[in-house]
């Protein structure tokens, strides 16, 4: 609880500063904003070209990254830079102006402090550009002078605050889209003359590390799950920001490959300088791990629509398995089985083995309004499959008597009925019938059924608002229900769990 608190009070402090005009310091590193820095179709090239009069010039590679689709690759434009400059740079004056393939820019360059910067904290701004996917190849030149006074800063050494562990006269520059979603940031700088003989050693190699979330069917799926592409936009936006800010936080530079990703494996690759500075995340890997893990299981535990599956976590290099990738600078491994967990229903004898039967429950709990304010409807749906053993006579089941379900017997009173609907004919409310006091079932009694009927429909529990379903079914605490469907002659009730998405 506590860092809850501490974010509303300093997104109170950043409000209150920015009432005041101050700088409130809520993003301490450069852009000083909330912004996607990766992928992008933008950069500036890391040679800058020193034309003499104090003008320095940047070259625009507008090239899509193969295979990314994201917004900040095919559709992003590029309105405004930003660099990371000196606050001492900032004096009266136009001491710096800018040109785009030998033309004056727009709107004059100017000094601004980023109002959530630190104190003290100042870019230099290029605005109204008019520049995208077309421009690749664009030649941007700032020429630095002095004031009237003498003041103001004429090389990039003087200008740009380097990054973290780059030599003065390389510059920090975010390349802002118009809606100031995409921040590309570029690394700009002067080469340094070769040293004299003997030549330096040679730079140590690269490292890649991957993040690994992945699936594998490890024992008994009777509905089959898959990754969709918003879960593979979603987990590795979210990683890649985590390691993007833990990366700046201790000064080492990261770039990363878009996300690729498959019904059971996203991959997200970053590529660091050596492996001596990639390895200065483990102990970041070791302590998130575990949270990206629960990015597929949630953090109560295997939904039901995993239940089959194993869900893994994983670290290392470019190559081997999603679940084994090969060694790399970081490395890292979690794993859950997603194996029912073994229950004491029903209360009665009878085949309870999912796929006894041609009914099945759908792993996947829908909700809809109740009949008043004050109550939900917890929606379980009905499905046919193809029974374990179609000759048997659970497998030769026809017909569907009933539904039960594993529930608290002291929360008889949150349930204020039962909605049936086959998939023919209308559905109707039943009132909610227990079982014997202990016995923790509720039942959706009668149905009677056909495959045709069955198939599709569904049966909603409705509860009182104060009463949320993970309270109501058993076993508890939990984020899953188990019902029975029982066929005529009640000796066949395959048993089947179901979650909330």
């Amino acid at each position: 609880m506590r860092s809850s608190y501490s974010l509303v009070a300093v997104l109170v402090a950043a409000a209150f500063a920015a009432a005041q005009g101050a700088q409130s310091g809520l993003y301490t590193s450069f852009p000083y904003c909330q912004c996607k820095k990766s992928p992008s179709a933008y950069k500036l090239g890391d040679v800058v070209v020193a034309k003499g009069n104090n003008q320095y010039c940047f070259k625009l590679s507008a090239k899509v990254p193969a295979g990314c689709t994201d917004y900040c690759c095919t559709k992003a434009d590029l309105k405004k830079i930003e660099f990371n400059v000196y606050e001492a740079c900032d004096v009266f004056g136009e001491v710096v102006k800018a040109t785009i393939n030998g033309v004056p820019t727009k709107v004059g360059v100017s000094f601004h402090e980023p109002i959530d910067g630190p104190v003290g904290s100042t870019t230099l701004v290029l605005t109204q550009l008019g520049l995208g996917l077309a421009s690749d190849g664009a030649e941007i030149c700032i020429t630095l002078s002095l004031n009237k006074n003498g003041k103001g800063c004429t090389s990039l050494e003087e200008l740009c605050i380097p990054p973290p562990g780059l030599p003065k006269g390389v510059c920090s520059a975010a390349l802002f889209d118009s809606q100031n979603d995409c921040c590309p940031i570029s690394t700009p700088g002067i080469p340094s003359p070769p040293p004299p003989s003997p030549p330096p050693p040679s730079p140590p190699p690269p490292c890649t590390a991957c993040v690994y979330l992945s699936i594998l069917e490890t024992g008994n799926v009777v509905f089959p799950y898959e990754f969709s592409q918003q879960d593979c936009d979603d987990y590795a936006a979210m990683i890649g920001d985590e390691l993007q800010t833990e990366a700046e936080n201790l000064g080492v530079a990261i770039n990363f490959a878009p996300a690729v990703c498959s019904g059971d494996v996203i991959k997200l690759c970053a590529t660091f300088f050596s492996s001596e500075q990639g390895a200065e995340l483990q102990p970041f890997i070791d302590e998130r791990l575990p949270f990206w893990l629960q990015l597929i299981t949630g953090v109560q535990g295997c939904p039901a629509f995993l239940t089959g599956y194993s869900a893994y976590a994983a670290v290392g290099g470019i190559g081997g398995s999603a679940q084994a990738p090969d060694a790399s600078c970081l490395s890292g491994f979690q794993s859950q089985a997603c194996a029912p967990e073994p229950v004491d229903f029903p209360k009665c004898a009878c085949v309870t083995t999912p796929g006894a039967t041609p009914f099945a429950f759908t792993p996947v709990i829908s909700t809809m309004a109740g009949r008043t304010k004050d109550t939900t409807s917890y929606c379980f749906s009905i499905t046919l499959v193809t029974p374990n053993s179609a000759t048997s006579p659970c497998g030769r089941s026809t017909s569907l008597l009933k539904a039960e379900f594993y529930a608290d017997d002291k929360k008889r009173r949150a349930i204020t009925g039962v909605y049936v609907q086959p998939k023919t004919g209308t559905g109707k409310w039943l009132s909610a019938t227990w079982g014997a006091v202990d016995e923790q079932t509720v039942k959706a009694t009668p149905l009677n059924w056909s495959k045709d009927q069955a198939n599709g429909g569904t049966i909603c529990l409705e509860l009182k608002n104060d009463t949320p379903l993970s309270d109501f079914c058993l076993p508890a605490p939990g984020g899953s229900c188990y019902g029975n469907l029982f066929d005529d002659s009640k000796n066949c009730c395959p048993l089947y769990q179901a979650s909330l998405p």
